[in-house]
């Protein structure tokens, strides 16, 4: 199966006055095709090539891409810095003497890199409960509340890594279909392996939340196979938390609070709120998915507006080749059966059950193909297949 997908990321200045933008989409890569050229351009320590733009008031940054989601790294030594980079401590992700006993209390049976990492993702998977969205981001609040979003999951993970040197960074990025369907998770680095992928928050929701992807279009693993393995789904949009944003100037907190119409807080950071868009964590953004921005103050005269997209932007990802076929028969399949069934139970008509027989069987066949939850689903289309039977008979 083909695992390239088109990206269309777009983002529509409704604010007042100029808002600016620093992003790590792929604005340099040749086959990209963006509405705009950047500003500036720089790499962090981590490797992230960010870019930055100045939209006027209702202009409309748009670019196109595409990737291979399954595309391997295959970096298998860090440079020191590198290494330091990807040790450090921040304000979301901590690492200190208190974090490091907590580590080496979970990892005290562990000897290699590798075992001390799986010790810590059974511990967050066993021990910690998914909820989104959490009301404060950060390891020190994670730790004291044990409930947190897939974000806090990669950030707590990260830190407790980190505690013991084992480099690690949190991985923002989205689900490879749909609309905005933000993720995060996390990889660790063993020297001369490579950078091994973990994902403690989807562990935990295919441990103790089973049902909750039944029906997506996401591919899903067993729990454990979520450390060191996942399904190919991803698109990366950047690597670690607090990216550095070396021109963002702070709008002061007095300005903000005491603004006629206050700027929303979308999450506290040390218990403080955090005013998205108009401050930073210490120079950093929080993270870049794929964007994060500056307004203009001149936005504190008018109310706040609460849709992601002014935040975030708007994305959507299409598969292409024979992922793409089955996700739009499973589409229209499902669509025909619901229609069908109705129609079943207000005419009474087996011609209408047999439609919507065939039209279930090819979504069961769709999810099968699709790689998505395949034992369920084969035996939901062998059950739905002698319904089938039985209502082709009927009409004879």
């Amino acid at each position: 199966m083909s695992n390239r997908v088109n990206i269309a990321y777009s983002y529509h200045n409704l604010n007042k006055g100029k808002t600016k933008i620093w992003t790590t989409l792929p604005m340099d890569h040749p086959d990209t095709s963006a509405s705009h050229q950047a500003e500036n351009k720089y790499v962090d320590d981590g490797q992230n090539t960010v870019f930055t733009l100045t939209l006027n008031e209702n202009e409309l940054f748009t670019i196109h891409y595409a990737i291979d989601t399954q595309k391997p790294c295959n970096k298998t030594q860090l440079s020191e810095i590198e290494k330091a980079y990807y040790l450090r401590s921040g304000t979301l992700i901590v690492v200190d003497s208190k974090m490091k006993d907590l580590a080496l209390q979970i990892t005290a049976q562990a000897d290699t890199v590798t075992e001390k990492a799986k010790e810590i993702f059974y511990y967050l998977v066993n021990e910690y409960k998914y909820v989104y969205p959490p009301k404060s981001r950060g390891t020190l609040s994670f730790l004291q509340t044990k409930q947190g979003d897939c974000g806090e999951y990669s950030f707590l993970f990260t830190s407790l890594c980190r505690s013991l040197g084992i480099p690690c960074r949190t991985v923002v990025g989205t689900w490879a279909n749909g609309k905005v369907n933000a993720h995060v998770w996390n990889e660790f680095f063993v020297e001369n392996v490579g950078w091994i992928p973990v994902d403690c928050s989807v562990a935990y929701m295919q441990k103790k939340k089973k049902f909750h992807f039944l029906f997506s279009n996401v591919r899903t693993l067993k729990w454990t196979r979520y450390f060191g393995e996942l399904e190919g789904q991803r698109v990366i949009f950047s690597y670690d938390a607090e990216i550095a944003l070396p021109t963002f100037h702070n709008t002061d907190r007095d300005v903000l609070q005491q603004a006629i119409f206050p700027p929303i807080v979308p999450f506290q950071v040390k218990d403080s709120p955090f005013y998205w868009g108009y401050e930073s964590v210490d120079g950093h953004a929080p993270y870049i998915q794929p964007i994060y921005l500056q307004f203009a103050e001149e936005n504190l005269t008018v109310p706040s507006k609460k849709e992601a997209a002014k935040y975030l932007g708007q994305w959507r990802i299409i598969e292409t080749g024979s992922q793409r076929f089955f996700y739009t028969l499973k589409s229209i399949s499902f669509s025909v059966f619901m229609i069908g069934f109705v129609l079943s139970l207000i005419l009474k008509d087996p011609l209408f059950s047999v439609i919507s027989g065939i039209a279930i069987v090819l979504t069961c066949i769709s999810f099968i193909a699709r790689k998505e939850r395949i034992i369920l689903f084969s035996v939901f289309a062998l059950y739905f297949m002698l319904f089938l039977s039985s209502n082709v008979m009927k009409l004879s």
